[in-house]
């Protein structure tokens, strides 16, 4: 069973995202002119979506005429991130532009793919006919959530994060990783993948600074914020409601301390947020698995 997670979860997504880092930093380097802000970051949402993809395809016996939510959502969170790659974004901070107004359409579909994500994310069926109450709040929490922790990394990318704002977006995918691994197995094996895909992206990005790979956040952000409403439903546990709010907004959470510090150093911004983004994680894994982490193991009989 190890041997399997280990293949499936951690060594498969690895491999996929590496290739397809390559192929980035191929055609980042070749002399075609034409599409050198968009192919790269583009190339990056097929990986990321390829790897995240091959875990579940290895792991779960799909019955494609029964599939769950959780196992569908990963259409439209790859759809919108592939459009959202592919229109303009909003330069560097300047005076002189709009970004409101000049890129209203990115954001219209930053709009809808979020809401297309909560609205497949609802697990539906017999079985989930006592939860359809709280479809309606949970949908809402979802594309309400995407869409704030988008725009609060956005905002650190214009403001010379582009290097880095992945590793944010891969700190607000750990949490709901850990609310999957207190809920449902096969949901947090997923999780594990969609973090080693992300953090080989997260370091691409880093040391390609140019090639717009970065530009990924928004898918995973989407499948954050999808994953733990999914871990809310199929959770026995209960959590109290502030616990997932922070969950869905750890992203924006690490981001307001660079709101004070966009003028500053980079290692003292990143150092910051890294801080936060720990000392955040730590609050809510112990409110996750404090619990079951200081239990007393059962006598075996």
């Amino acid at each position: 069973m190890e041997t399997q997670i280990l293949l499936w979860s951690v060594m498969t997504p690895a491999i996929l995202s590496l290739a397809f880092v390559i192929g980035a930093w191929a055609f980042q380097r070749s002399k075609l002119t034409v599409g050198q802000e968009r192919v790269p970051a583009m190339l990056a949402v097929l990986g990321w979506s390829s790897a995240v993809a091959a875990c579940m395809l290895a792991r779960q016996e799909l019955d494609w005429s029964a599939l769950e939510s959780w196992q569908i959502v990963l259409a439209p969170i790859f759809v919108s991130s592939l459009l959202l790659v592919g229109c303009s974004w909003a330069p560097a901070k300047d005076p002189s532009i709009d970004a409101k107004n000049h890129f209203g359409f990115w954001w219209l579909v930053a709009g809808l793919g979020s809401i297309a994500t909560a609205m497949w994310t609802m697990p539906t069926g017999d079985g989930w006919t006592d939860m359809l109450p709280l479809h309606r709040p949970w949908m809402a929490s979802v594309a309400g959530a995407t869409l704030i922790n988008i725009w609060s990394l956005d905002r650190m990318r214009r403001n010379g994060a582009a290097s880095w704002v992945l590793w944010v977006a891969l700190a607000g995918l750990v949490a709901p990783t850990l609310l999957a691994a207190s809920a449902y197995g096969g949901l947090a094996e997923w999780m594990v993948s969609a973090l080693v895909a992300t953090f080989v992206f997260a370091i691409a990005a880093s040391l390609m600074s140019k090639s717009n790979i970065g530009r990924l956040f928004p898918a995973v952000l989407l499948l954050a914020a999808s994953t733990t409403a999914t871990g809310r439903f199929y959770t026995y546990e209960e959590h109290p409601a502030w616990l997932y709010g922070l969950i869905l907004l750890l992203p924006t959470c690490i981001s307001i301390p660079d709101v004070w510090l966009k003028n500053r150093p980079t290692f003292m911004r990143v150092s910051i947020a890294v801080a936060f983004a720990v000392i955040l994680l730590g609050v809510i894994g112990w409110f996750l698995l404090g619990d079951a982490l200081l239990s007393e193991p059962t006598e075996d009989w």
